[in-house]
């Protein structure tokens, strides 16, 4: 439903909810009983007509409004699902350790304000030291959309919880045990885990490339020997940082990487040198040993993109766009913090393959499906709301999925602004769709 309404209290002892008679039809019956839930608190109320309401208020006993603990002054929306009733949407954003740490971090939650005509309901950001595990209860701040202020208060659990901060393992267990998929953002994923989830997937397969996790200093002589060049990345690496890509050349070995923003390269004449260097260099299950995708499309420049992805208030994935990675010249990544350019798709792949718009276009369609498949296998291990799905194309025009990166999967200065913007909002829509408040999509 779209319509914003208040909460009003009604001078009664009984657990009684009061409704317009516009709302009062959409629960099908004349009388009786509903549960009325807020949060993770709900309570069995009677519910009757009052023609002393507006169309946008709900009564509601003070009896009621004490045991949920309902914030007044709220614009609240409805959800009616088998006549059960939610008030919300309540969403958590968990920020912090510790109160002190809460106090600055407000500071900076500026997109809230941004976007909470959009959201509506009780928006409470809170550290896990506020949390009362026994009472469920927060002692946390709520968003006043009137004053544009965080005003503390004591407020029951949400009923989603959005992880903004890290966590020990333990603490993301009990959220995850307590709340299921309603705890989102929950957890990033390392190279070689996302590796083994996708490669679980017999249709993503072949996009794969061979991936190894590196145990030993012979894994990378293996590698070598099976595929000529392999890229070695460390698992938890980001923006190209700490990669190497290594060839086996006919009579010595070859090392590419980057250091100051600039391309180095070294070469190494026997097994046992190569052997030696590896030992020195990698930590034991820290990194993991890839086949090379021959994304060289223009001489001296390597070429991939990236699809961004987002779940929206529906709880699909959507594509939001895509842009091309043109890496500089001699360099073995195409991320921008080491050079890399950002470029037309359309223009790029019609000159790089010498085909039409139109053509261009089936390829594109085709990635985007092969990305979205990903986010969907993804989604049985892990709660992510936004996906930076990089792939490559080879000179054959078969499509590879490099990985998706939900840590920092945007560029806000290479992309439209109405995309940016919806990526952006993507968190808390998704986290609105959660709290049991789909965008209705006939409207």
């Amino acid at each position: 439903m779209s319509i914003i309404f208040k909460i009003v209290s009604i001078s009664n002892d009984g657990h009684c909810l009061f409704l317009h008679p516009t709302q009062f039809k959409l629960i099908n019956e004349t009388t009786g009983t509903t549960t009325i839930s807020f949060g993770l608190k709900e309570m069995e109320v009677t519910y009757q007509q009052s023609d002393m309401l507006r169309e946008n208020e709900i009564g509601v006993t003070n009896t009621i409004i004490e045991y949920l603990q309902f914030p007044l002054g709220v614009d609240y929306e409805i959800a009616i699902h088998n006549g059960n009733i939610t008030i919300g949407p309540f969403i958590g954003l968990l920020i912090a350790k510790s109160h002190a740490k809460l106090k600055r971090k407000l500071k900076k939650q500026h997109r809230i304000i941004e976007q909470y005509p959009l959201l509506n309901g009780v928006i409470i950001a809170f550290s896990w030291e506020d949390m009362d595990h026994k009472t469920e209860t927060i002692l946390g701040y709520l968003y006043n959309s009137s004053t544009k202020e965080w005003e503390k208060g004591t407020f029951p659990f949400p009923t989603v919880i959005v992880k903004e901060m890290a966590l020990s393992k333990n603490r993301i267990k009990f959220l995850k045990n307590l709340y299921g998929s309603r705890f989102f953002n929950s957890n990033s994923i390392n190279k070689w885990k996302m590796y083994q989830y996708l490669s679980d997937n017999k249709e993503l397969l072949p996009h794969l490339p061979k991936t190894v996790l590196y145990k030993r200093p012979k894994d990378v002589l293996n590698g070598l020997k099976r595929f000529g060049t392999v890229y070695v990345k460390p698992i938890y690496g980001l923006k190209g940082i700490g990669i190497m890509k290594m060839v086996a050349e006919p009579s010595r070995y070859s090392i590419q990487y980057r250091f100051k923003q600039k391309n180095k390269k070294m070469y190494l004449s026997t097994e046992n040198e190569l052997l030696n260097y590896v030992k020195n260099h990698l930590k034991k299950n820290k990194y993991i040993i890839q086949e090379q995708i021959d994304s060289q499309l223009q001489k001296g420049h390597i070429i991939d993109f990236r699809i961004f992805l987002v779940k929206n208030q529906t709880g699909q994935w959507e594509d939001v766009g895509m842009i091309a990675r043109k890496g500089s010249k001699g360099s073995i990544v195409s991320n921008l913090s080491n050079g890399g350019r950002t470029n037309n798709v359309i223009k790029l792949m019609a000159e790089t393959f010498h085909i039409s718009e139109d053509q261009v276009l089936s390829i594109q369609e085709a990635m985007s499906g092969i990305a979205i498949k990903a986010a969907e296998e993804i989604d049985k291990y892990e709660n992510i709301y936004r996906h930076g799905v990089d792939i490559a194309i080879d000179r054959h025009q078969h499509i590879s999925l490099i990985e998706l990166n939900h840590r920092y999967p945007a560029f806000k200065n290479s992309f439209p602004k109405d995309a940016v913007t919806k990526i952006y909002y993507s968190k808390l829509s998704y986290a609105k769709y959660l709290a049991g408040f789909p965008l209705d999509k006939e409207k």
